[in-house]
């Protein structure tokens, strides 16, 4: 019975894709009824994340699922956002935000909206923009970055990051020994930069301005504008206010992952990207939650894999944590050195080439962590 029964939870695994979906659907009714189920919320969305994940530790390859189930749940990210924001909005426009019981209510439904800003609507959205030949995954990644002010990313990612990761060159991937706080300014200015210069060198081979309708820097900024509007429209400018805040909360979210994901490797400019130039973690919730974008390294190998279909590459070099108790340690950059100083200098000793480790002592980076 009991082989039976193991036997029938391993075929029936592959429905850890949907967490990221239900704790959305968590945070919906927390933010709805608020009082004592919202803070139920917070901790349930807090836990999964970081303690159940450390909890449950590692995976292992398991069945693969259904294509039809996980991009079901890829296309249900759209519409559970804009209920969440709904619900949001409505919260705030019936609250008197001036109360110090009630401003506290609505800084932790905004902040809590804005973690699921990153989880969901930057790591589906990130898995969207992949699917260059299909129109409606193309405009659903539009739609869902845009809760975070980041459709340039639909421009930056492909072009940008995946040509240039690991090198002096990509604005998305942290510098040794830079923090976490820098490399946000950096990242966020270094990204959308980059995404107009691509888009503007688009339009001119085009010979169309770099101001033309067609620029889709430009355009995705439109999607970010109606949702302001929206919820101004919904509760008014504190509505509005809101709304931004949770905005800046999943940007923040979605920039801590691009930091741990790359810190620290070193990639020359012109050589080809390796496994061993990304962070993989192997933690089994991380890569439930995040439709397995925590096995990096074999999505920078094969950028076409859709996320089922990407494989635990036991030759990258693998964070000692989840991705999202790693993003908390980033926070405190003192134990994020003592975190992962020991795991850069093994890379440094067994996996960096002779090239790579010449161009860290030039560039003063053998005592960095």
């Amino acid at each position: 019975m009991g082989t039976i029964v193991r036997f029938q939870l391993g075929q029936l695994w592959w429905t850890r894709y949907a967490l990221s979906t239900l704790l959305c659907l968590v945070a919906i009714a927390g933010v709805w009824l608020g009082g004592f189920a919202l803070v139920a919320s917070v901790i349930v969305v807090i836990a999964v994340g970081s303690a159940l994940d450390e909890l449950i530790g590692d995976e292992r390859e398991m069945t693969t699922p259904p294509p039809a189930f996980c991009n079901a749940n890829l296309y249900l990210a759209v519409p559970a956002l804009v209920v969440l924001t709904a619900v949001h909005m409505d919260a705030v426009a019936r609250t008197d935000v001036w109360r110090v019981g009630a401003l506290l209510e609505i800084t932790a439904t905004t902040a809590l909206v804005g973690y699921l800003y990153a989880l969901i609507g930057a790591t589906v959205g990130h898995e969207l923009v992949h699917r260059t030949k299909c129109k409606v995954a193309l405009v659903s990644a539009n739609m869902l970055l845009a809760f975070t002010f980041n459709t340039s990313f639909t421009v930056f990612h492909l072009a940008g990051h995946h040509r240039h990761v690991g090198t002096l060159r990509d604005p998305a991937s942290a510098r040794r020994g830079e923090i976490w706080m820098a490399f946000f300014v950096r990242t966020v200015w270094g990204q959308t930069a980059m995404a107009y210069r691509l888009e503007r060198a688009r339009l001119s081979r085009q010979h169309r301005s770099a101001l033309s309708w067609r620029n889709r820097v430009l355009r995705g900024q439109t999607f970010s504008l109606a949702i302001v509007a929206a919820a101004y429209a919904l509760a008014g400018l504190q509505g509005m206010i809101a709304f931004l805040l949770a905005a800046f909360i999943g940007r923040v979210a979605h920039e801590l992952i691009n930091y741990v994901q790359h810190y620290g490797l070193v990639r020359l400019n012109g050589h080809r990207i390796e496994e061993r130039h990304t962070w993989n973690c192997r933690r089994l919730v991380s890569n439930a939650l995040q439709y397995n974008l925590p096995r990096h390294a074999d999505h920078h190998l094969h950028a076409d894999r859709e996320f089922w279909q990407l494989k635990i590459n036991s030759a990258a070099p693998a964070l000692p944590y989840g991705y999202q108790t790693m993003a908390m340690i980033a926070l405190v950059p003192p134990l994020w050195r003592r975190s992962i100083g020991p795991r850069l200098t093994e890379w440094d000793r067994t996996k960096a080439s002779d090239s790579e480790r010449k161009a860290i002592a030039e560039r003063g980076w053998d005592a960095l962590c």
